[in-house]
């Protein structure tokens, strides 16, 4: 004779494994996806001497297919450049985001201000990516960091899903040492 409670137990763990096989299953099936439509195109410039040099024009990898789509706006500025002051972005869907990659920046004070065209924008300097891998963030629209390592640092602006707003619009970038 069979307890009510085993038998209220194999329907559970049935019912666990169906679900278990059922999430496996849509998550490896790719079918679905249109694989000829391809990632807008990442643009990435240079900033520094006489003003901005267009470096080359890369695709998003294959890996970021399953990611949603997000354009990527990058920029180079040569740590020798710096200051850069009021450098303009134009910001055109909440789900770009700017990456600003600082070469080859010694140790020291390292100031960043974003100002926008719109004053309630929502935009921020989410993350910062060092030369040594590690990350740090989030952050507001001013920081001041202290460097400690020589090296690439990548600056990651984009909107705060904590917060209500836009970032469309134009974004302005003070970068300073």
């Amino acid at each position: 004779m069979r307890s009510r409670g085993t038998g209220k137990n194999i329907h559970v763990k049935i019912i666990i494994i169906i679900l278990f096989i059922t999430v496996a299953l849509g998550c490896n099936n790719t079918s679905r996806m249109n694989r000829s439509e391809e990632a807008p195109p990442v643009a990435i410039e240079t900033v520094g001497g006489d003003g901005i040099v267009l470096d080359s024009i890369t695709e998003i990898d294959s890996a970021s297919a399953t990611l949603p789509s997000q354009s990527v706006i990058e920029v180079r500025i040569p740590a020798e450049t710096l200051p850069v002051t009021k450098l303009r972005r134009a910001i055109t869907n909440d789900r770009q985001s700017v990456h600003v990659q600082l070469t080859d920046l010694d140790v020291g004070l390292l100031r960043v201000e974003l100002t926008h065209s719109r004053p309630d924008a929502n935009v921020r300097t989410s993350q910062i990516i060092k030369p040594d891998g590690s990350m740090d963030g989030p952050f507001g629209r001013q920081l001041t960091l202290d460097i400690k390592q020589r090296g690439d640092y990548i600056l990651i602006i984009n909107k705060s899903n904590m917060a209500s707003g836009t970032q469309v619009g134009d974004l302005f970038l003070t970068i300073e040492r």
